[in-house]
């Protein structure tokens, strides 16, 4: 499974998304590539699960693939609970 983390500029909350989901990753034994990247890099990037922040859910409507949206990139049971949904289905 590879997993995007976005934000607009791809080097802030997308990288604390993407720390957030490979310690949960961990935790759980799931294996997943998971990549941060800006706005502008989706349309060029192929995942099974994006996710990204609840103000950036609009830029992402054409994204193809499935989506999850948070509204705090550094609040690890949130993130978790909106997530791990989508990793076992």
């Amino acid at each position: 499974m590879k997993i995007l983390t976005v934000c607009g500029m791809g080097s802030g909350s997308s990288l604390i998304l993407k720390m957030n989901i490979d310690s949960i990753l961990e935790e759980e034994n799931i294996k997943a590539d998971v990549e941060a990247c800006d706005l502008g890099s989706v349309g060029g990037q192929s995942a099974d699960l994006i996710v990204s922040t609840a103000e950036l859910e609009n830029q992402l409507s054409d994204a193809q693939a499935e989506k999850v949206f948070v509204n705090n990139v550094v609040d690890k049971d949130a993130i978790k609970k909106a997530v791990l949904p989508k990793l076992k289905s």
